[in-house]
């Protein structure tokens, strides 16, 4: 025993050194992504200008709205055409088709879940998937699912979702909440090919006050308390967007967009804080009828400080060697008004960016232009110039 104890400490201390020289995993490679969630047919100067600046590689668009009611069932209550950059409809493709990686994402509110049976399901995978066909180029870099289902609707989302995911010959991307993300047991793992994880919109909306429902780590933070990884690769949306919460003696009644909130400032019908708390003091039923006089509309902002919370958070649930990471939105004035190095901050928590996009590369280009420029004209030398006398 007592030689035994004289080799304890080299035969603690070996698998340790051992251990220190085995070659570290690499960094995963991000992929500069971002969200494009208007109805608009095509990208406003800011966002184009927004998504050239930043160097994004990966746009996730927004194609279809689907809702449910008596009259049309399951049917598409907003839709979208692919905007000309990706697509001409004189040509197949755009200037970016071949430079900006698209996925066309499609909506579906859990309600339709809950009212429609395994044949109309059917149906509007079949429609779904006819629409794709009619409105996207013919090259896309995958699909997204996007809707929050639950322990009630899973069965008959995750069979829309096998549906689609047979008949695509590209990736299918479901959207993952952060309850669906901490008990994939319980709320079942979508048969997808990968997870758009959604770490944020998971305080009390309604509760009034001053919250900030769009992100608050107390209440995200016990959603990361597994060790386990999920089910499916993971990519990561960030939230660069803010909003107003409306209520009315101390009930909520809806959510305001930005844009809408800037509007009614600059109508006049708003007063207090601009990015805290406001009150309605003037009525314009021809700008906003839904705003009446005495309501509050709580504004809630996220700021790079706060995105920069909700990346270190996140960051824990990597589990693939390659990560999207999309910021939403791009029409979103929060996510223009951020710097090239505060949206790259955003990027780099989860891995190294991809090397090779376009914008970067046509950055450097101008860049190299401008120095060749700067480089082809020099001082003159004033020894060699002949002075006239008359001159001085």
């Amino acid at each position: 025993m007592p030689r035994l104890l004289r080799w304890l400490p080299a035969l603690i201390l070996i698998p340790i050194a051992l251990v220190a020289f085995l070659p570290s995993k690499p960094d995963p490679v991000v992929i500069p992504s971002v969200f494009r969630w208007r109805n608009s047919y095509w990208l406003e100067g800011d966002e184009q200008q927004a998504i050239e600046r930043n160097g994004i590689q990966r746009v996730y668009m927004k194609l279809l709205d689907i809702d449910w009611n008596s009259a049309h069932g399951a049917h598409p209550v907003s839709s979208v055409r692919v905007p000309y950059q990706w697509r001409s409809y004189y040509h197949d493709s755009g200037a970016w088709t071949d430079r900006v990686e698209l996925v066309p994402s499609i909506y579906i509110t859990n309600n339709t879940f809950l009212k429609i049976g395994d044949a109309e399901v059917d149906e509007l995978a079949r429609n779904l998937l006819r629409k794709l066909r009619m409105e996207c180029p013919a090259k896309i870099h995958g699909v997204m699912l996007d809707c929050d289902w639950t322990a009630k609707t899973k069965a008959k989302f995750f069979r829309l979702t096998r549906i689609m995911n047979d008949s695509l010959d590209v990736p299918l991307t479901a959207t993952i909440r952060l309850h669906q993300y901490a008990q994939p047991k319980k709320t079942g793992v979508p048969p997808a090919d990968r997870g758009m994880l959604m770490p944020y919109n998971v305080g009390r909306i309604t509760e009034p006050g001053n919250v900030n429902s769009i992100f608050d780590r107390a209440t995200a933070e016990p959603y990361f308390a597994s060790s386990k990884p999920y089910p499916l690769p993971l990519d990561i949306g960030l939230p660069a967007f803010s909003w107003g919460v409306q209520f009315r003696k101390g009930a909520f009644v809806g959510i305001l967009h930005e844009t809408q909130v800037q509007q009614a400032m600059h109508a006049g019908l708003l007063s207090g804080e601009t990015y805290g708390t406001l009150q309605v003091v003037n009525e314009d039923q021809r700008v906003m009828p839904e705003l009446h006089v005495g309501d509050v509309i709580r504004v809630e902002q996220m700021t790079p400080d706060v995105i920069a919370q909700v990346a270190e958070l996140a960051r824990s649930a990597g589990n693939s060697d390659t990560v999207a990471v999309a910021y939403f939105e791009s029409g979103a004035g929060t996510f223009q008004r951020m710097s090239v190095d505060e949206v790259r901050a955003g990027f780099q928590r989860f891995g190294t960016i991809r090397p090779g996009g376009y914008f970067d590369q046509e950055r450097q280009l101008l860049l190299e232009q401008a120095a060749t420029d700067t480089a082809a004209w020099w001082e003159a030398d004033s020894t060699a110039l002949p002075v006239d006398s008359t001159d001085r």
